[in-house]
């Protein structure tokens, strides 16, 4: 790895300059000029800085032409774990550039540091993604690995866990892409949830401890009422670590169980649907249409409502705002055209599943 680009030098001495209004070089640790605020010297040999490199010290020099290469001021190291990495080079009174010199090396100091984390945070992602993709497609893993990770994120192998998958819409527009995907962040870091992976083009696959998700699962809801329309989140069933990808499997099921009303769904508290899951679409688009093929959009949402208040001619014909004798003469309607009866039992299984497969 580089550790200080041409760009990060340039970046630096600009910046000091901006302070000291003086000349001032960065040196690499073969003596050459890899940035300056007189470009004029870039790439050229500084005799001072390159002693510097050699001795380990900081070398201060009180008059022009001293040295090769060199107006007076002050040449001080940069280290990194114990090693010279570069020089700063300040020209003027040396009272006067001395403290800004080690402006320089604090600035050049955290720059580093920063630089060190920003490389140890993605080496963790990396390693975390890695870990998420082998557990959910079952592709094999070594074990310290798994553990050395796990442990990291304060789990382990028999932690009991659920999968929850947020899928964002396709319809989505792309443009906007960054502040659904922050919202989605920040609901993890709410719930405290890290062990996470992120799958172009749009999906997310969180891996989340069963108690602490009972504990967060207010901030999935809430995600899931702010963005009814962009999203959809499944949650598998409860499941080891080492088999989580059943769980994965669970909360995909439960997300083709998702609609823009229910876009929270949760694989615990389906029932019916799973009856569906395995069924055809050309078995599903033939049933459909033979039960409710000559019923209208209207007909066909009186029926929802009807069978989500049980059945029941009060609760449906004030969800209606209709009286409930018009109510009767809309069911005794769909019973002619369809050939099933809503108010008889059997038959409106036949319905009721039907409705299902519109989803």
């Amino acid at each position: 790895m580089e550790l200080i680009s041409r760009a990060m030098a340039q970046q630096i001495v600009d910046t000091v300059k901006d302070v000291c209004s003086q000349n001032i070089n960065f040196i690499d640790e073969k003596g050459i000029i890899v940035a300056s605020t007189d470009r004029d010297r870039v790439g050229t040999y500084h005799e001072v800085g390159y002693r510097v490199v050699l001795e380990g010290n900081t070398i201060e020099v009180t008059d022009d032409n001293s040295f090769r290469g060199t107006r007076k001021g002050i040449n001080i190291p940069i280290t990194y774990n114990g090693r010279i990495i570069a020089v700063i080079g300040i020209s003027g009174e040396v009272e006067e550039v001395r403290k800004y010199a080690y402006l320089a090396q604090k600035i050049t100091d955290i720059l580093l540091k920063e630089r060190e984390l920003d490389a140890l945070g993605a080496q963790k992602k990396n390693r975390l993604n890695y870990v998420i993709r082998c557990l959910v497609n079952r592709e094999p893993l070594a074990d310290r690995y798994l553990k050395d990770t796990l442990q990291e994120n304060g789990l382990t192998e028999k932690s009991a866990c659920r999968v929850v998958v947020v899928q964002l819409n396709s319809r989505y527009n792309p443009n906007n892409l960054f502040m659904i995907q922050s919202a989605i962040t920040q609901t993890f870091a709410q719930m405290q949830a890290g062990f996470y992976r992120y799958n172009y083009p749009n999906e997310y696959i969180l891996i989340i401890e069963e108690n602490l998700l009972e504990q967060k699962k207010w901030a999935l809801r809430k995600l899931s009422e702010n963005y009814r329309n962009v999203l959809e989140i499944g949650i598998g069933n409860a499941a080891t670590v080492e088999r989580c990808a059943q769980s994965f499997e669970c909360a995909k099921a439960a997300l083709r169980c998702a609609t823009e009303e229910d876009n929270l769904v949760c694989y615990d508290n389906l029932d019916y649907e799973l009856l569906l899951e395995d069924t055809s679409e050309e078995i599903r688009s033939q049933y459909r249409n033979k039960v409710l093929g000559t019923l209208t959009d209207e007909e066909k949402e009186l029926l929802q409502v009807y069978f989500a208040k049980e059945m029941s001619l009060q609760d449906t014909s004030e969800a209606l705002f209709i009286h409930k004798n018009s109510l009767q003469y809309k069911l005794n309607r769909i019973a002619e055209r369809s050939g099933y009866n809503p108010r008889k039992f059997t038959d409106a299984v036949v319905l009721y599943s039907a409705l299902k497969l519109l989803v």
